[in-house]
């Protein structure tokens, strides 16, 4: 899981994303082991984002993506990309995870894993990306969020702002 999928390799790859969890959805191994192929890289980055573990994070991307194949099934291309689809998947695994292991004494209140050039395009201030990168990289629920960012506002507030300030810039193709 070393290399690093891009949306250019995507856009070279004969049949997309969407058919091809369709197709899984149906019993296609094949198809399942291209779609495996091409988002494994992603799922596993986002998973070490929130994990900051390798070793828990391959643990995890495999668990996703067996989820992936037990739920293909009902994915509806109409409603998502099959990327977005399978890395909510993975990313609510991760979360579960992460919640259920002890957290590490001096945890930064910080994460490092949405890029500042996002954060700065969007127009995030301090507490909003803090309030986002501990909900979604760390999978702290508000309450911890709470605890570690002093804000004079609620944490759903800040996360709702940076979230609204966040969707016009969507997916970078």
């Amino acid at each position: 899981m070393a290399t690093r999928a891009t949306p250019e390799a995507d856009a070279g790859c004969a049949e997309p994303l969407e058919r091809l969890l369709v197709r899984s959805g149906s019993g296609d191994t094949e198809a399942f082991a291209a779609l495996y192929d091409r988002l494994a890289p992603r799922v596993f980055g986002m998973v070490t984002c929130v994990l900051r573990d390798d070793v828990a994070s391959e643990s995890i991307t495999r668990e996703a993506f067996v989820e992936t194949w037990r739920r293909a099934p009902t994915y509806d291309p109409s409603r998502s990309s099959a990327a977005a689809w399978t890395l909510v998947i993975a990313h609510r695994a991760a979360v579960r995870a992460r919640r259920l292991s002890p957290r590490p004494v001096g945890h930064p209140a910080a994460a490092t894993c949405m890029d500042d050039s996002v954060v700065l395009a969007a127009g995030l201030t301090h507490a909003q990306s803090n309030a986002v990168q501990l909900a979604w990289f760390h999978g702290l629920d508000h309450r911890r969020i709470e605890e570690e960012l002093e804000s004079d506002k609620p944490v759903t507030t800040l996360i709702h702002e940076a979230l609204r300030l966040l969707a016009p810039i969507g997916p970078r193709p």
